[in-house]
Formats: structure tokens, sequence, C-alpha cells
């Protein structure tokens, strides 16, 4: 599984996002080429490598045709007819309409979606009137589908996060002085345990509201990078604004099926949802379990239970990401007929994961291979194992069997 780790020391936004990408080794020609299926026009992008404290990196800007950068999403409705303004349903639209990656257009409308949603909240604003000013608009679009088009050419299965600093005191803006973290960051902070602390030592805004609905949305998982973990490659994504100090994001990728002593265990916190079901038919609880798999959810599971008046009912069960709880809420208040949903944070601890390829007489088998202490536990893919059994004339039974036997000796020989 190929892993991203964010170390947001100096905070994060969209064009650092991009930035640590392009420094990771996402080419600007391939990156241009995806946003072109956007089919929008009025911009070009410029992506410097360039030192700050001696320290190289990646300074990613986009260059709008109409002047300088707006702020972004208009802060009074009472303006929406403004004629330069892109309102938030518009904006899905152009990314519905696009002919990018159904992956993409689901990611980068969540993440406007999130960021709509916060606004709306603070602003006061129905979320349908919630608008870009048109320089905003474009330099957001790019900025947040950009990030999503890079994640996805650099094959990142995973995102994993540091605590994200921000700053302190006060920004002025054009509705003047706005409190450090700025109040779409904070509301969108609501329902989820994404770490944030906030740096005395910087008198401005780190976060910025498309950071932090890149990181609502795209990361998986908070904490601090393993001692075994075997680094591929750290770049790092240069900010604007002055700090004082080293503003940048860095960023580290890390395979680890190609991490060889991978013994550790590791320790996060998870969402577990919870909700009871009496009124659904199967059918409709499978298509419910299908979306919420393809969401992003850790596991989803059924259990029967036994409800008021005797009547029989489902359990529905629904691990997630510490961060995603309002995510998942929504597609299960959606999804199936309940009316409420239960939810804690709970610690887990996992024990590392990689996937080998290993040769057999069959064939070439991907193997699941979790370690810890010495334990290893070894799991053939069940496409690869279907596949013998039907190119062999064997059972399925009979073919998972020599193979786990042939997977025994292995780990027995060598060190997996």
């Amino acid at each position: 599984m190929r892993t991203l780790y964010l170390d947001a020391f100096s905070g994060i936004s969209g064009d650092m996002m991009i930035g640590v990408l392009l420094d990771l080794g996402v080419k600007i020609e391939d990156l241009k080429a995806e946003l072109q299926k956007l089919h929008l026009t009025g911009y070009s992008l410029s992506a410097q490598k360039k030192p700050k404290n001696a320290i190289y990196g990646t300074d990613f800007d986009v260059v709008l045709d109409h002047g300088s950068k707006d702020t972004g999403f208009v802060e009074h409705h009472h303006d929406h007819h403004h004629g330069g303004a892109r309102h938030l349903t518009e904006i899905l639209t152009i990314i519905k309409n696009s002919d990018l990656s159904e992956k993409i257009k689901r990611q980068a409308s969540g993440i406007f979606t999130e960021i709509g949603k916060a606004e709306s909240q603070v602003h006061q604003v129905p979320l349908n009137e919630v608008h870009f000013h048109e320089v905003g608009a474009l330099d957001s679009i790019v900025d947040i589908v950009g990030s999503c088009i890079a994640l996805d050419l650099l094959h990142v299965d995973h995102i994993k996060c540091s605590t994200i600093s921000d700053g302190s005191g006060f920004i002025n803006v054009a509705h003047g002085q706005m409190p450090v973290p700025v109040p779409a960051v904070m509301q969108m902070r609501v329902g989820t345990s994404i770490p944030i602390k906030q740096r005395t030592d910087v008198h401005t805004e780190l976060i910025t509201p498309t950071g932090m609905g890149i990181v609502k949305v795209l990361v998986d998982s908070f904490g601090t990078i393993s001692e075994t973990e075997a680094v591929e490659k750290v770049g790092y994504g240069f900010g604007k604004r002055d700090t004082g100090g080293f503003n940048a994001l860095r960023a580290m990728i890390f395979d680890r099926s190609a991490s060889r002593r991978t013994i550790a265990t590791t320790q996060d916190q998870v969402a577990v949802l919870k909700a009871n079901l009496d009124n659904q038919t199967g059918e409709s609880l499978g298509y419910a379990a299908k979306r919420l798999f393809e969401a992003g959810a850790l596991d989803v599971f059924l259990t029967p239970i036994q409800m008021k008046k005797g009547r029989p009912g489902q359990l529905l069960t629904v691990i997630a990401s510490a961060n995603q709880v309002t995510k998942f809420t929504q597609l299960i208040l959606k999804n199936t007929a309940t009316k409420g949903v239960r939810y804690q944070i709970v610690k887990r601890t996992i024990m590392q994961r990689k996937e080998i390829v290993l040769p057999t007489d069959y064939g070439d088998v991907h193997l699941k291979i979790a370690q810890f202490n010495g334990m290893v536990k070894a799991t053939p893919e069940y496409d690869d194992v279907a596949h013998f059994a039907m190119q062999s004339g064997e059972t399925f039974d009979y073919i998972q069997t020599r193979l786990k036997a042939l997977i025994d000796t292995k780990i027995s020989q060598t060190d997996l």
C-alpha cells in the first residue's frame, strides 16, 4: 500500500498541497493535461523549484488572466447576484460535467461541499446561495481538483497526517478582522477529531478553508510515522504567507509493500457508527452497505437484533476514519430508514501490513502479510485462489488449503 504522510508543521493550503505533490514527482505537464478535462480557461500554472532557508522545495501558483487572487467564498448573501461569481452548485456542475475520473469528481465535489457547508453555517447563508467571486472560484477549483488529480497521479492509496499547526491572533479581510483559526476552518472541525494546535509565535492564518477541506475529505488517519516505515521520498510545498519562519508543507511517500521488516503495531482512532433498522428490505440494506464501502468505510456489517414489540431488526455498524463522522452520518441517514445515528471514537491497535507476490506451482499469488513481534498472518488474495481453482479444475477449498500450506512453509523458512 502506497501511503502519503503529511507533516503539517506550518499548516496546509491548496497551493501547498499541489506544490508538495509536484515536489514528490508528479509532472506539471500531466497535471495540466488532466485539468484541461474541466474545460475551463483563464488561468495558467506556475511551479518553481526554489530554496527557502537553504531547503529546496516547489512553489506552486495558479496565475489568473483576470489579475490577482480573491479571498474565495463571499461572506454576505445579499451580494449573490454579483455577475462575477460562481455559486457552489455551479462549481459542482462543472466538476460533474468534466471528463475527469469518477473518483476525482467524487473527491473534489466532497471537498467543495464541506467548505460550502461550513461557510453556510458561519455566515447563515443557504447552501445554494454560497458562492465564490469569479477569480477566487477559478483559483479554488484548480487547487482542489488539482490536488485530487495529483494524488491520483502519484498512486496514493492512503493518506496520514500529523497534528496540523495553525497560527493565532487575527487576520484582516474585506469585512473586517477574523480570528485565527478562521471561522470556516473551525466549523469544519465539528463532528471530527482532526488534531490542530495553535502556534503563538505565528500571527497569521496557516490553515486555509481549502486546506482544511482537503484534510477533512481525503486524510484517512492522523498520528506519527512508525519508526519502521521505509521512506521512499520527501518533498516540500511552499506557502505564500510570511510567517517569520519556514512556511512549508512537508510530505513523505512510503510503500508498505516494499518494506520487508514491518513488525510493529500501529495505534490510531476510528469512529464506530451504529443505527437500528427494522423497516428496510434486504436489497436496500445491501445497496446502503455498498455505498458506504464506496465512500471509504473501513468496515460495514449488519447484526440481527430484536427491537420493540418483538420486531426483528438489523443493527448497522460502520467503522470509519475518526475524522469522517459527519460524512458517514449523512450517508447513513440518506441511504437507510433510520432517523438517528449513534457514534463513538475508539482506539484501535492494528498489525502492520504489507503485500507481496509469492511464486507457487499454480502461478504467482498475491499475499497480505500482517506481522507483530514474530507473529505472522498471511492470507492469499481471493481472486487468485478462485482463478487457480477454475484453471486447475480443483475446488476452491482444496486450492486455498494447498496455498496456505505453501505459505506456512515459506514463512518458516524465510523472513517475509
